[in-house]
């Protein structure tokens, strides 16, 4: 009784402690970090002195943890459908802006590519996720719920993610099928756009002012990181023991593993194109390294920007408008990777096979989620949530490797802007190739609203 007080009482006081770091405005990252060596000492001291993960003091102190832990996959999920709904709509009422032939080949080019990317980087996530057996041997936190995973067939599930009742879709937390009806009145609202603009107007400026407003709320909830982190990690060391952080790094070395060969696939592409993969990363390298530091690709876009105009000559457009859609659709690491990874861990934790059928589902599903979830705060956990919901996973899951964001998001973030850096150079050849005066096109880049917010 003792020990579950004092351990109670110390949890308060770790709480307390982060928030002091706040005031005292120590950087997000390093009160993340210092979260996670909290949780994870925490966790394994209490196990430790309790004597087994099934003490009596462990067991008291467990729905204190859950309580912090818990609550903030809670308020993460709470993002999802305004940050889905609002993101994707505005992002296909900024492509629907484009008129003209050249501008319609970029527009499509640009979205096939990132897709496209997408879509093979969460095959590569979710292979080597797989071979690697990430999260075996792990078990859910305590205190989630297991959902049924009885598997119904290939078109049952694609019929599922239509969004027969869009109501009832955002209760029952179908994302994908909220994504479809998102981009259902995004192209509908284009439309009228083009033959009423004026009818049109009112639902575009409530629709991106939503939008600014999930923003606001998204870097609200973010900021609970630290607070969130230290109850998931000390729930997840105490109740379930040292495993738990072989666990986590396996699952650190297998993303950067994934991001290593996601790489290699845009090299390939780049010599497709007659690009020495080596001269691009020493023209290349000034971006994907601020984006590695900041792990903001929305803060690398100018960089990005004048990188490709000026060291790869690329005409204006494509220098500005690639990148910019990029930062809204796509994410070859966020969106791709990550979100496959986490299906890879979650599978083995609930034992279920990992089959032909499973990798396309999540290389379509990645890339249907990735329009226009890429570049909010808590991007790569907003794509993750269309994608494990989707296919009846829990997004509890999140909370085993949430303290160690810091170290993988660096590396998401360059693989992200390296992503939509190739696919820029792609569709310059393309249009160099059929469009004989694109090189010397001086239209102004088409400018596409991409401030967001830093994590705080």
């Amino acid at each position: 009784m003792v020990l579950s007080i004092s351990a109670i009482i110390l949890f308060i006081l770790l709480e307390i402690f982060l928030l002091g770091l706040h005031k005292k405005q120590y950087s997000f990252n390093f009160r993340v970090i210092v979260s996670l060596l909290l949780g994870i000492s925490f966790g394994l001291g209490l196990q430790f002195l309790a004597g087994g993960v099934n003490a009596l003091a462990v067991n008291d102190v467990l729905p204190f943890m859950q309580f912090f832990g818990l609550g903030y996959i809670a308020l993460l999920k709470m993002l999802v459908i305004p940050l889905v709904l609002t993101s994707i709509i505005a992002s296909i009422l900024k492509l629907g802006s484009l008129s003209g032939k050249l501008l319609n080949r970029l527009a499509i080019l640009t979205v096939i590519l990132l897709l496209g990317l997408t879509a093979l980087a969460s095959g590569i996530g979710l292979a080597l996720g797989d071979w690697l057996n990430i999260g075996q041997g792990l078990s859910l936190p305590s205190g989630v719920f297991q959902p049924d995973q009885s598997y119904q067939g290939l078109v049952a599930t694609l019929l599922g993610m239509l969004p027969s009742n869009p109501i009832l879709v955002m209760t029952q937390e179908n994302t994908i099928a909220l994504v479809i009806f998102a981009i259902f009145i995004g192209l509908a609202t284009m439309l009228l756009a083009k033959t009423d603009s004026k009818q049109a107007k009112p639902f575009k400026d409530f629709i991106l002012a939503s939008f600014h407003i999930s923003k606001k709320l998204a870097n609200i909830v973010i900021s609970l990181t630290p607070f969130g982190v230290l109850g998931l990690m000390g729930l997840e060391t105490a109740s379930q023991g040292f495993q738990s952080l072989i666990s986590v790094l396996n699952f650190i070395g297998a993303m950067y593993l994934a991001m290593l060969a996601v790489l290699i696939l845009h090299c390939v592409i780049l010599l497709s194109i007659k690009i020495n993969p080596f001269t691009y990363f020493k023209k290349a390298y000034q971006p994907l390294l601020v984006a590695f530091t900041t792990r903001s690709s929305f803060g690398t876009l100018p960089v990005t920007e004048e990188t490709l105009k000026n060291k790869f000559n690329l005409p204006q457009i494509t220098a500005s408008f690639v990148p910019s859609i990029g930062a809204t659709i796509g994410m070859n690491a966020c969106a791709g990777i990550f979100p496959a990874m986490l299906v890879a861990m979650g599978m083995h934790i609930l034992h279920l096979p990992i089959t032909t059928t499973t990798f396309f589902m999540v290389m379509f599903i990645n890339a249907i989620a990735s329009l226009g979830v890429s570049g909010i705060p808590g991007t790569a956990y907003v794509a993750a949530a269309v994608t494990l919901t989707t296919l009846g996973l829990p997004y509890s899951i999140v909370g085993i490797v949430q303290g160690i964001d810091p170290i993988i998001d660096m590396g998401r973030t360059a693989v992200n802007v390296n992503g939509v850096m190739t696919s820029a150079l792609v569709v310059d050849k393309n249009l160099s190739r059929y469009h004989f005066n694109y090189a010397d096109d001086k239209q102004s880049a088409i400018e596409i609203d991409g401030s967001a917010e830093e994590t705080v």
